[in-house]
């Protein structure tokens, strides 16, 4: 939302020369009728209370805070489908706008419902883009939000962290990914207490760029099992499964890049120890209407899983 270069990377919907059908042409920024589609996307197919954001552009700032204009189109309609609704956004902090067309002009966020759930904190983590093992780790740096379920009555209830990534591209980059998860799982803690948080109850979620299930013809493993094998052994569950087989229109239809790591303590705040994916069709996922579905939202699938209510359990 809110910067150029959209449909980049071919498959279902895009441009260049591996897109279905063929298009030479980036696609055009959304126009207000389809930001309208969101807003109405998230209210009768989603029914999220929060919404990891990927790749939205910083265009404007107000008091010091980070805004996206067609996010705050999103945002407004929401509130109008809503009665009693308060949605609100955050963006990482800036010292400047970015330019509109600089491909850095990217990040990831959050967007909440702000009568179903509080934010306590938001903030970038503080580790640099460092290059490792031949690539940098991070598309965007990573954003953490620390949450907490508003009840019925007002008061607070079951209270989470949410770890907002998205690595660097590119599948084949095992080592960097590993690399990559290391230092996040590693620096949580640390940030979390530079901002007075302490809070068990980890999840970490977004574009992982790597597909635990790839494989070539013959069945061999084309991802190394290092990443994967190292958050099972720290006692994260993946909520995105084999089954879904794929959350990006790739080509060929096998990108399963997107995951959901739930660690041991936010496992007993899970409705279900998985996800649900939404594909337009149904679980039959008609091709057919993959290139619209781009055009309006994006060449991924969201992604969705529940959280129980109740009292805070830490």
């Amino acid at each position: 939302l809110g910067s150029p270069g959209r449909g980049f990377g071919g498959g279902f919907g895009g441009f260049g020369r591996y897109s279905q059908p063929l298009r030479q042409d980036e696609l055009p920024l959304r126009t207000p009728e389809q930001r309208k589609k969101i807003a109405h996307f998230i209210h009768t197919d989603l029914k999220s209370d929060i919404i990891a954001l990927q790749e939205v552009a910083i265009t404007n700032q107000r008091r010091h805070r980070s805004m996206n204009k067609p996010l705050d189109q999103v945002v407004k309609e929401l509130n109008t489908l809503q009665n009693g609704a308060n949605w609100q956004y955050f963006l990482p902090h800036t010292d400047v706008v970015p330019e509109s067309d600089d491909e850095r002009n990217m990040f990831v966020g959050f967007l909440w419902n702000q009568k179903r759930v509080r934010l306590v904190r938001a903030f970038e983590m503080s580790m640099a883009d460092q290059i490792l093992a031949g690539k940098e780790l991070f598309a965007r740096k990573p954003v953490i939000g620390y949450f907490e379920e508003v009840r019925e009555d007002g008061s607070p209830g079951i209270d989470f962290v949410l770890v907002n990534i998205h690595m660097a591209s590119g599948q084949q980059n095992d080592e960097n990914h590993l690399i990559a998860m290391t230092l996040i799982e590693f620096g949580i803690n640390r940030d979390l207490a530079k901002h007075t948080v302490s809070e068990p109850s980890v999840i970490i979620l977004g574009d992982f760029n790597e597909n635990p299930e790839r494989e070539n013809e013959d069945g061999k493993a084309l991802t190394s099992p290092a990443m994967a094998e190292h958050m099972k052994y720290k006692g994260f569950i993946d909520l995105a499964t084999s089954d879904m087989a794929y959350t990006r229109m790739n080509n060929k239809l096998n990108s399963l890049i997107d995951h959901v790591m739930v660690n041991r303590s936010a496992q007993a705040l899970l409705a279900e120890p998985k996800a649900t994916i939404y594909k337009p069709g149904g679980k039959l996922a008609k091709t057919e209407l993959f290139a619209d579905w781009r055009g309006t939202f994006s060449d991924h699938f969201p992604l969705t899983f529940k959280i129980k209510s109740g009292k805070d359990n830490d």
